[in-house]
């Protein structure tokens, strides 16, 4: 996987996906975590970003997705566990081949490692409400935009 660790610090490029199904978004979060952030992982060495995508939510979630095409480039400075983290991610429009495998109202768990997942659809007009990282995601999964947009979050206070 593309991470890079320091004592303090770290690197990640991440592949992120964006699945939109009846008004709803698909979130996940680290059970152990009071956010919710998109479903995706880490990109692995000489991998392209949108394989990634595939690879990840069927290891983590045993579902096949289709990659619609990318939308938003973003850097990401933020601190998590007391580490600060330079995060690149491309998220990707992403379709569930069969959405029936994961219905409206459910819960899923998922496992990444030895870390346990939670998996839920939320609407999309109800995210203001909810502790969803990175927080730009709040306002721009409102309007999906038509070409990619390159995004800048710098939550690491100087």
């Amino acid at each position: 996987m593309l991470k890079f660790d320091n004592a303090d610090s770290c690197f990640n490029c991440r592949s992120v996906a964006v699945i939109i199904h009846n008004g709803h978004i698909l979130l996940h979060r680290n059970i152990e975590d009071s956010f919710w952030a998109l479903p995706g992982g880490r990109v692995e060495l000489f991998e392209n970003s949108d394989s990634t995508i595939s690879r990840e939510l069927l290891e983590e979630l045993d579902v096949v997705t289709v990659v619609k095409r990318h939308i938003w480039y973003v850097e990401n400075f933020f601190v998590y566990a007391g580490k600060k983290y330079h995060e690149i991610s491309n998220y990707f429009l992403t379709e569930l081949a069969a959405s029936e495998r994961l219905p409206i109202g459910n819960t899923f768990r998922g496992i990444e490692s030895d870390i346990e997942l939670e998996f839920k659809w939320y609407p999309i007009g109800d995210l203001s409400n909810l502790n969803l990282k990175p927080a730009f995601l709040k306002s721009e999964l409102q309007a999906i935009p038509e070409e990619t947009k390159y995004i800048k979050v710098n939550d690491i206070s100087s």
